[in-house]
C-alpha cells in the first residue's frame, strides 16, 4: 500500500463504514493485472524471477500511454513505466468493492509483491493512518504464500515494501551475507514440518485480529496447494532428527505427534481454521482456478515455471505467472457471492 491510496480509503469508511482487506503477497497486489489490451497489443520483456513485467515501446507510445492511462506512473530512472496501480485497480479486492459492492466497501489492499505470510499478517499493524476505529463492517480475505517463506523487517523502511522475504534456497556464494542467511535456513532450520507449524502461529495472530475488530475471515490460499488438511497431519506426524549443526538427519513417521491420534497432530491441524477456507469454483488456490480456464493446455499442474515470460492462450495467467485482470475479476465476482452467504 501507499500513502496515496490511504485518504480515499477513510472517506469510503466515514461515509458507509465497511471495509475490505486482502492480504497476501503479489497475487494480492495484484502483480501482472495489467489492462489485457497491453499486452495484445505491445511486446513485453520479463527481466527475471521476482521482477515485474516490462513493457517494450518507444518514447513516442510512452507518453501517448500516459495520456491515455491516468493510473500509469511515469517512467522510472532506465524509462521504463510503473503499472503498480494499474495493478491496483484491476486486483481482485478492488474488482470485489468497486465493481460488485458498488463501493459500499472500502478496498484495502496490504498485498506486497514477494513477502510471506509472517509479513502480510504483521503490516495489519502498520497502516495507523486507516481509520480503524470507523470500520464497523470487516471482511478480511487472507491469500496466504509460499509456506516456506520467513520474512524479516526491513529497516530502511520504505513507503510499500516493509519486509524482506528468505526461502530455504541453496546458494553457492557463502561470502554473500544474504545468501549465506538464506544458505543456514536450507540447512539448519527448514522442514516442511517446520513451515506449517509456522503457519499455524501466523494464524494465531490473525485470527486473535480479526477477533479484536470483530472481523470475518476467508482463505483461498495464492498458489500453494499445501494448505490441506490431509497434507498438515501428514507432515506434523513426522519425526525429525537433527546433528549438532542442524542439519536433517533422517525424518521418519510415525513420529512424536502420532502417540494419540485424538491429541497429536490432529490438534495441531485444527489450530487452522478450515472452516474459513473458500474454494472457488472448488480450486484449491487462485492460481488453479484460473488456469481451469485455459481449456487447450495439456496440463494444468505447473501453472508457475511453464508460462514464465509467456502468458496463457486466453490470458488467464501473465507474463509473470500471476493472475490476469479475468482471473482477478471472476474470484472477485466468486467472493461477491460468497460472502452475501455469511
Amino acid at each position: 500500500m501507499f500513502n496515496r491510496q490511504i485518504p480515499e480509503i477513510n472517506k469510503i469508511i466515514k461515509k458507509t463504514g465497511k471495509a475490505v482487506i486482502a492480504i497476501g503477497c503479489s497475487f494480492v497486489q495484484g502483480q501482472g493485472a495489467i489492462d489485457d489490451d497491453l499486452y495484445e497489443k505491445y511486446t513485453w520483456e520479463y527481466p527475471g524471477m521476482g521482477y515485474p513485467m516490462r513493457i517494450k515501446i518507444s518514447n513516442t507510445e510512452k507518453y501517448a500511454l500516459l495520456r491515455q492511462y491516468p493510473d500509469l506512473l511515469k517512467p522510472d530512472p532506465d524509462h521504463s513505466l510503473d503499472f503498480t496501480f494499474m495493478e491496483y485497480k484491476n486486483a481482485f479486492v478492488n474488482v470485489l468493492c468497486e465493481k460488485y459492492f458498488q463501493g459500499e466497501y472500502a478496498p484495502i489492499n496490504l498485498g506486497i509483491r514477494g513477502c510471506g505470510n509472517r509479513a502480510s499478517i504483521k503490516e495489519l499493524y502498520f497502516r495507523p493512518e486507516i481509520d480503524w476505529a470507523g470500520i464497523k463492517d470487516l471482511i478480511v480475505v487472507y491469500m496466504p504464500s509460499g509456506i516456506e517463506r520467513f520474512d524479516f523487517v526491513n529497516d530502511l523502511w520504505p513507503e510499500h515494501f516493509h519486509w524482506k522475504a528468505m526461502w530455504p534456497n541453496e546458494h553457492k556464494n557463502p561470502a554473500n551475507g544474504r545468501e549465506h542467511l538464506w544458505e543456514g535456513y536450507h540447512k539448519s532450520l527448514y522442514s516442511e514440518k517446520f513451515g506449517i507449524i509456522e503457519q499455524l502461529a501466523h494464524m494465531q495472530e490473525l485470527m486473535t485480529w480479526c477477533k479484536l475488530h470483530n472481523a470475518k475471515l476467508i482463505i483461498t490460499p495464492g498458489f500453494d496447494r499445501r494448505y490441506n488438511k490431509e497434507y498438515f497431519e501428514a507432515e506434523l506426524s513426522m519425526s525429525i532428527e537433527r546433528d549438532m549443526e542442524g542439519k536433517i538427519k533422517q525424518v521418519t513417521k510415525p513420529g512424536f505427534f502420532t502417540f494419540d491420534n485424538s491429541k497429536g497432530h490432529n490438534q495441531l491441524s485444527n489450530l487452522w481454521p478450515w472452516d474459513k477456507m473458500f474454494k472457488p469454483e472448488g480450486f484449491g488456490t487462485l492460481a488453479d482456478l484460473a488456469m481451469s480456464k485455459e481449456p487447450s493446455l495439456k496440463s494444468t499442474s505447473d501453472f508457475f515455471f511453464q508460462f514464465l515470460g509467456n502468458r496463457t492462450p486466453n490470458g488467464w495467467m501473465t507474463p509473470c505467472a500471476h493472475p490476469g485482470v479475468k482471473a482477478h475479476d471472476l474470484y472477485a465476482n466468486l467472493l461477491y457471492n460468497h460472502i452475501k452467504t455469511l
